[in-house]
């Protein structure tokens, strides 16, 4: 069997060192051209530099945005 990596460990609803939301997190883009926008977290992309997310947005279409941009929503 092999070993699951940090993506699948997080869509498994596991804790990943440095990853604050999780999968289905609601969220608020707090900086950025997506300032003021808001939707849940639907994939991890990234670990480093920072962890990175898809958001699917409320009223449709997704962003990418680094956890240093987003707040618990």
């Amino acid at each position: 069997m092999r070993e699951r990596g940090a993506g699948d460990r997080w869509l498994a609803g596991e804790q990943v060192d440095g990853v604050a939301f999780a999968h289905h997190a609601r969220v608020l883009i707090a900086r950025g051209t997506d300032a003021g926008r808001a939707g849940h977290v639907a994939l991890l992309l990234a670990l480093r530099p920072q962890p990175r997310y898809l958001v699917a947005l409320d009223g449709g279409g997704d962003v990418r945005v680094g956890q240093d941009d987003l707040e618990a929503g």
